[in-house]
């Protein structure tokens, strides 16, 4: 028996209030991917920020807790989103009071920022540690090193020009004293800057992270030390006979998927998983980028999450730059080409090259914060990797990846108190990571009455942006 003195578990707990004391979750499955460990009929019991302890004692002692009968139900650790972009200039206004609580209302209670404003996340960090504002915790870039276009402009906002190796370098040194977490590089930055930019960054203790730059070969890159590569950038480059003509600007879709070569290929992979470096496929975005002219952007069912400027400024400026060259290949070719970027990940996967679920919300045209993170779960499956496996790219990797193990991705005692709790089992259908019940964030308990608020207040928030 569970002696407590109780709160009722149907009373819902107001956004803005403090958590009780304590939180004891009974009767509950835990699921913990890094270990692909399943352990029924467990007590859960949560004080503050931490888990105090998970057993199958029925005798715990807690005064002033509340009591969560989950029989039936399935815990499991925060879900993190490891391509996200939320302070993005001002293509996506409304980030505070829409981006942040959608991650939580979907049970992403950690991700990486990887191109924003410095000053705006920092503070929204602040303020989300400090439980005046709902948001997950944040992992940050700042500014994305980039080059100029031939137009003289750069392509992202929160973006920092390269122009030579010296300015990636000071670059890199400046963002070091602002205090962001890491190094993130776009495409454009040129091939000695990137170069200075890496090794700046590791001289930092600083890791680097991002695209595969144009003009620069991905074994390049992994020699280089980049951690982790984005959109599988640079890998169907990699494979290809004619990567030089890539590297050139010279190649197209169909040179690309008609001169894959497995020897080529073979090496490749073999190099990514000796040296472990991490892929964030972003196949979710990849999906919808690959076919935007098929999607029917007036009737999205998750439209009323989305301000109107994201709808017809932002995502409208992003189609309208996409569609020339998405329509020159045939829908076929298209096809077979993210049918192949399914391939390649299950492949990669087996070759023991580490994976991070990733989303590149909010600048993937209607790639929904939160929500798209369980689309991501499901492309892994479909791309090979067993629900376990897909589960371990949103919980127990990431934390591996960010050294954070010891507070981070698993459901055990000491660790933070970030977990989701489902009404069904995910490892019987990954879509079940959908079927939310409760998320608990740095120990604060939402409920289903405490979720559909937040969601009521984004919609709210929404209208007005």
């Amino acid at each position: 028996m569970v002696t407590v003195c109780l709160l009722s578990a149907r009373t819902s707990v107001a956004q803005n209030s403090p958590a009780p004391v304590s939180i004891v979750i009974t009767h509950v499955t835990v699921i913990n991917p890094g270990t692909s460990s399943v352990q029924a009929n467990q007590t859960v019991v949560i004080a503050g920020d931490y888990i105090i302890s998970v057993s199958n004692s029925t005798n715990v002692k807690i005064s002033n807790a509340r009591l969560i009968d989950a029989t039936g139900q399935y815990l499991i650790p925060g879900l993190w989103d490891m391509h996200v972009h939320s302070a993005f200039g001002d293509w996506f206004p409304g980030g505070r009071d829409i981006i942040l609580p959608l991650f939580i209302a979907n049970g992403v209670t950690g991700v990486r920022d990887m191109g924003g404003d410095t000053l705006v996340l920092l503070e929204w960090r602040k303020e989300i540690s400090s439980g005046q504002i709902i948001g997950p915790r944040m992992i940050i870039s700042g500014p994305m090193l980039d080059g100029y276009l031939p137009n003289g402009k750069l392509r992202f906002p929160s973006s920092v020009a390269i122009t030579t190796p010296a300015s990636a370098v000071a670059a890199v040194d400046s963002l070091k004293k602002q205090g962001v977490d890491f190094i993130k590089v776009q495409s454009v930055i040129s091939h000695d800057a990137y170069l200075a930019a890496a090794a700046e960054a590791h001289k930092q203790g600083l890791p680097i992270v991002g695209h595969v730059p144009d003009k620069v070969r991905i074994k390049e890159v992994v020699e280089a030390g980049q951690k982790s590569i984005e959109h599988l950038m640079g890998i169907f480059e990699g494979c290809s006979t004619e990567e030089d003509k890539f590297i050139k600007g010279e190649g197209n879709l169909k040179l690309l998927l008609t001169t894959q070569d497995s020897e080529r290929c073979n090496a490749l992979t073999r190099l990514l998983a000796q040296n472990q470096t991490w892929q964030v496929p972003t196949l979710a975005w990849q999906r919808g980028g690959t076919f935007l002219d098929q999607r029917d952007l007036k009737h999205q069912p998750l439209d009323k999450y989305v301000p109107a400027y994201w709808r017809d400024v932002t995502w409208r400026r992003f189609t309208d730059e996409m569609m020339p060259d998405l329509v020159r290949d045939p829908l076929p070719l298209r096809q077979e080409y993210f049918s192949r970027n399914l391939q390649m990940v299950g492949a990669l996967h087996r070759a023991g090259v580490p994976f991070m679920a990733g989303t590149d919300t909010a600048p993937g045209v209607y790639i929904i914060p939160g929500f798209s993170l369980h689309d991501e779960l499901t492309n892994f499956v479909e791309a090979g990797f067993t629900t376990m496996e897909s589960l371990q790219t949103a919980t127990s990797n990431p934390a591996k990846f960010l050294g954070r193990e010891s507070s981070f991705g698993s459901v055990a005692p000491g660790k933070i108190a970030d977990l989701v709790l489902l009404t069904a089992n995910p490892l019987e259908n990954i879509r079940n990571t959908q079927k939310i019940s409760a998320v608990i964030a740095k120990g604060r308990f939402f409920d289903p009455a405490a979720l559909d608020a937040m969601l009521r207040q984004v919609e709210q928030a929404a209208k007005g942006k």
